[in-house]
């Protein structure tokens, strides 16, 4: 029965199509027939360069007998066009309908257009009236084991429902957030095609074939990062292709904020112009900047390249700075409460604390002073600052979840150790996600899955780095390596996304 159980949980969300239909047909255009099998002589072109999406191509016309140049009218006839670092499209808006049926076919059923139109337009909107206060930056934070009603919900939060989980993506999660309304658990999921699922998971409509789970493709690459500003009217996602997409309630399309280019003359006048560095370079991560904005207009972002960028979106946009922090990639940005602390972790096995205040007034070539540093051993996953800003939480390579306390307050430079140091499996290997442990909003407490079997997700003390609860059940039958709670302050409930799309609501 157990095993039953499994099945038809794994079942519920996406799906793919069991037949074509004539109208998916006609979207896909006539099939593609080999030339060569058909004895019809080769054009003669081929491809010479490929940089960031674009082709050098040389080659002879069979047609003409003449060489062809690169940009010429005839080899445009011959080539596809393609957008900058192979992105969706050159960066305009998109709407619901075209963010759906960028998917791949197989992913849009007859009626995934209209219900995510009228998902978007209808539901979404009725979330955001209610979620403004209650997702406010808290004024203080509850150690979780000082209330009793949530140190109840700790020890009864289960996995055990089969409507629990669901397939909201088609691949590998690389990206969890949980829409702020405290009436409703909208799950949000990220994967590594580009791909953006939300799964309305108490949806009871049962004329909806995907148990509430909308799916859309506003990125070519993976999703690095997903955020909802704190009323809940807009979702920002970052994307390994460069660009910086935002899904707008009001306007209901999802439009790019911003997006890195060469130095290209055709870029010229871009907000990211000039930063693109080549295939090896793309955004790492992102988070808004929550302190200087009322309507969160700016965001920082991390690059591959070891860089960090603030962006100002307010007025025509502009880019406040860009500085390289690290030789290598930087894997997370956290900015403190106190609106000037930010902290950097990634491959260069160092977690740094920067005062962006500085960051700001230093000139262009200029290296910046860290004004504290963290050395781990190994390429650290994360660092983040508790809701407090007490405490930094890092997840390393080491094994290991430290949790440093007071950093923000060191200004010289100096070394620092954690408080508490937690050993924790987070070798991951090549096909899962790699772990990150994430703060509850409200609460001093934080998640992260588990390498354990049976597979488990973990709730740790913050005040103390104790494990408070191993959450396992039926519906949990893989690695959950991106966790997040639901920011209700009321409410316990967890959600986590695997390596196969699927994304497991714990409470």
């Amino acid at each position: 029965m157990d095993s039953n159980k499994k099945t038809q949980a794994t079942h519920r969300g996406l799906a793919t199509r069991k037949k074509r239909t004539s109208e998916n047909v006609a979207r896909q255009g006539p099939v593609r027939k080999s030339s060569r099998l058909a004895g019809v002589p080769s054009d003669g072109v081929y491809v010479e360069d490929e940089r960031s999406g674009r082709f050098t191509v040389g080659g002879v016309s069979s047609s003409t007998g003449s060489t062809l140049a690169t940009g010429s009218p005839e080899l445009a006839t011959d080539i596809q066009e393609r957008f900058f670092n192979s992105r969706i499209n050159d960066g305009s808006d998109l709407t619901i309908q075209q963010a759906v049926e960028m998917a791949d076919d197989k992913w849009i059923k007859d009626q995934s257009i209209s219900a995510a139109e009228q998902f978007v337009s209808g539901i979404l909107p009725s979330f955001v009236s209610t979620s403004s206060a209650a997702c406010a930056s808290p004024k203080y934070v509850v150690s979780p084991v000082k209330g009793q009603d949530f140190e109840r919900q700790i020890e009864t939060i289960r996995l055990d429902d089969e409507a629990a989980v669901a397939k909201v993506t088609p691949d590998r999660i690389y990206a969890m957030a949980c829409h702020p309304t405290p009436h409703a658990v909208l799950a949000c999921a990220g994967d590594k095609q580009g791909y953006v699922g939300l799964w309305n998971v108490d949806q009871t409509n049962a004329d909806n074939s995907s148990d509430g789970v909308h799916l859309f493709k506003p990125h070519s690459r993976p999703v690095s990062h997903l955020e909802w500003n704190r009323s809940g009217s807009s979702l920002v996602s970052a994307s390994y292709d460069g660009s910086v997409r935002q899904l707008d309630l009001e306007t209901q399309t999802f439009s790019q904020i911003f997006a890195t280019y060469d130095d290209s003359e055709i870029f010229e006048g871009k907000l990211g112009f000039g930063l693109h560095q080549g295939s090896r370079y793309w955004i790492q991560y992102a988070c808004l900047d929550h302190s200087n904005s009322a309507d969160e207009k700016c965001l920082f972002l991390s690059s591959s390249a070891g860089t960090v960028m603030h962006v100002d979106l307010r007025s025509k946009g502009h880019l406040t700075f860009n500085k390289l922090l690290s030789e290598k990639k930087i894997n997370s940005v956290s900015l403190h409460p106190n609106g000037t602390t930010l902290a950097t972790a990634g491959l260069d096995t160092t977690v740094k604390l920067w005062d962006i205040r500085k960051l700001k007034s230093t000139s262009k070539n200029s290296t910046p002073t860290p004004l504290a540093t963290h050395i781990s051993g190994k390429s650290v996953n994360s660092a983040f600052f508790s809701p407090s800003g007490k405490t930094l939480l890092t997840t390393t390579m080491m094994n290991t979840l430290d949790c440093i306390e007071n950093a923000h307050l060191l200004t010289n430079g100096e070394a620092i150790a954690p408080v508490h140091r937690i050993r924790h499996n987070n070798q991951t290997g090549r096909w899962l996600t790699t772990l990150m442990a994430r703060w509850h909003p409200h609460h001093n407490m934080f998640v992260v899955g588990s390498m354990e079997k049976p597979r488990t997700i973990e709730i740790f003390d913050g005040d103390s780095g104790t494990l408070l609860r191993g959450i396992q059940g039926d519906s949990l039958t893989a690695v959950a390596s991106r966790c997040c709670f639901h920011p209700s302050s009321d409410k316990l409930i967890v959600c986590g996304g695997n390596s196969s799309g699927r994304v497991t609501i714990a409470r």
